[in-house]
This record gives C-alpha cells, structure tokens and sequence, in this order.
C-alpha cells in the first residue's frame, strides 16, 4: 500500500502479535485492512476509504485505487459505512500485459467530451425529477459523489497519462521487473505522482499449504525482491519517498513448523512481520522479535491495531477521529492501538 503523506531510504521490519487470534483469510483479511477486528454489525472502511474522505485528490484524478495485480482480490476491499462515495477505482487487469489497458476509462469510438457532458446533463434532470426515491441520504449524496468523480476520470488528462505505463522508458520497466507485481508498482508510484492518495496493490498467492520453500524461490520472492526494491530507489530518487509511506503486510504469518501435505505451512495468527518505509519513518530497523522457533513474539508485541496506528500517523490522520455511520453511531477510525514510536526512531 502506498499512499501520501501530510507533513528513509530503507525499510522497517515489526514483528507482530499475539493478540489476534482468527485463522482464516476473510477476517484476517479485513483485520489488516481496517484497523479493527471483524464484528457482524459493523463494516469498517478501508484504510484507503478513510483516506479518500480526509484527504482531497487534484479534481479528475481517483483519491484511492486498487490494483489487483492480475489478480482479483477486489471483492475483500470495502469502503464500510463511509458509504460508496469512498471506495477504491479498481483498476483491473495486468500491468505487465503488453495490451494493458483501464476498461474504466475507455469510451466508444466517437464518444467525446461533448457527449460526456451531455450525457451528465440529462442524468442530472433525471436525478432532479425523482430524487424522492427510497434512499438513505447517505447513499443519494455516495451515488451523487460517485458519478461525478466518473465524470471527471473519463475526462482527466492526467488519470490517462499515469495509467500510460508503456510511455515509461524499457530501463525503469526492467528494473522493476516485466511481471505484474513489479509494474503494479511502477503504476502506483505514477499514481501517487499524478495526485492520487492512496494505492492498494493485491499480491496473493502465499497461501503455501503445500511446497512452501520451492514457490517461495523460484515463485513468490524474486519479483517481490525486484518490485519492492525497485520502488523504494525510485521514490527516493524522485525525492517522493519523504511524503508517501510504502507499507506491506498480509494477514497472518506461516506455521513454524512443516506440515505433511508436501512441505508446507499453514496459517499462523500468533506471529507475523510486515514491513514500512517512508515519511519519516528510520530505515534499516529490525522492531521486535519472536521466539527460538518463531511461534510467539518475545518480549514487547505489538497488534494489527498498533500497526494501524502507525501508519495513520504516518499519513498524519487522527485514529481517534469519530465518524457517524449512517444509523447515527459514533465510531472511532481506530478506537485502540497505539502508534509504534520506534518506528521513528
């Protein structure tokens, strides 16, 4: 995940928790992606969601966008009870592909701008004669926000160009690598230059139930090696790593020990690491550690909560800041936690 900062060359490595306990991808999934534990009577937004309401994005260009990566991992993103006005633009397909292409932003052949604002004229009269529909207000003012943000991307300039990957050099290209994870990154540092605040980039395929060190090998690690190392030197070099922090994490660790479905590791809630770069934050830090064999963390731990603390701050939004859901509740963005002061040092 990238995203912008409000005001270091290397990465931060924190060790994680004992306090989190769920074993399975959805929870975890929406845990470390929000902030809070999953509860049934509450969708809470994700960490993009929130962005896209605190912090405003040049007019046209997307606030918080999701790139699967060739993935389609899209479904597990939610913006909650912020309402849709604030979920991501999913930018689906591969980077890497050489016809690569943003279905979103493709239009008919013939259809021009004229047309476009013609087209959101009558859908303006449309919405004017029957605005008495039996809507929650929440949702008319999402709808209403969401076709104009449309209208706006399809006629940006700037979205058209970030999403030129192609007009960057072949060298850039190499060195984040010619596969999908290493130019989702490359997007997303275009992204995060044209304006946009938030990029979510999905990466699976860890799940290594079976042949855990032979994918990690020769699968799963060298292009996110090259993708990552590649992003970091580039947004350094291009002085943007200062204002935007780089945070990479997945739902839960790895069994320490092997299982016997052909040398694999399975789920693991009780330890994990996740990694941050950027804004401030000192690089080259190993925070916490685990134990002899890797089962629990020793000594000082620290929660998907802290962990979401953390990159708030980083980001420079208030976890303590009380939204309303639209059935009048208070709720905090991140009711507890506490931000991770090694972090800076």
């Amino acid at each position: 995940m990238l995203s912008h900062c409000s005001p270091s060359w290397a990465a931060t490595c924190a060790a994680a928790t004992d306090r989190f306990r769920g074993r399975a991808h959805s929870p975890g999934q929406r845990y470390l992606q929000t902030g809070n534990p999953k509860i049934p009577s509450l969708e809470y937004p994700d960490y993009g969601s929130v962005i896209a309401k605190q912090h405003q994005s040049p007019r046209g260009v997307p606030q918080y966008v999701l790139s699967p990566g060739g993935g389609s991992n899209s479904a597990s993103y939610s913006s909650g009870y912020l309402g849709v006005a604030y979920g991501p633009f999913t930018a689906l397909g591969d980077p890497n592909a050489k016809d690569y292409s943003v279905r979103a932003l493709a239009t008919p052949e013939g259809f021009t701008a004229e047309k476009i604002d013609a087209r959101q004229r009558l859908l303006k009269r449309a919405d004017t004669r029957f605005r008495n529909v039996d809507l929650l207000d929440q949702d008319l003012e999402g709808m209403d926000k969401s076709y104009q943000k449309a209208f706006d991307i399809l006629q940006s300039k700037a979205v058209r160009q970030a999403f030129d990957i192609g007009s960057e050099s072949d060298q850039l290209r190499d060195q984040y690598g010619r596969h999908s994870f290493g130019q989702s990154c490359l997007l997303a540092r275009r992204l995060v230059e044209a304006g946009t605040r938030c990029v979510s980039i999905y990466n699976g395929g860890w799940d290594t139930h079976e042949n855990n060190f032979r994918e990690l090998k020769n699968t799963l690690l060298p292009p996110w090696d090259q993708g990552l190392a590649a992003l970091l030197a580039d947004l350094h070099d291009r002085g943007m790593l200062d204002n935007t922090v780089v945070w990479c994490t997945g739902e839960f660790g790895r069994t320490p020990a092997i299982n016997d479905k052909g040398a694999g590791r399975d789920h693991w809630a009780r330890a994990m690491s996740m990694l941050y770069a950027g804004c401030g934050i000192s690089g080259g830090q190993i925070i916490g550690e685990t134990d002899s064999t890797a089962s629990e963390p020793v000594g000082e731990s620290y929660t998907p909560d802290d962990a979401a603390a953390s990159f708030y701050r980083a980001i420079g939004i208030d976890q303590h800041h009380e939204y309303y859901t639209p059935d009048g509740r208070p709720v905090m963005i991140v009711a507890n936690g506490q931000p991770i002061e090694k972090l800076w040092g």
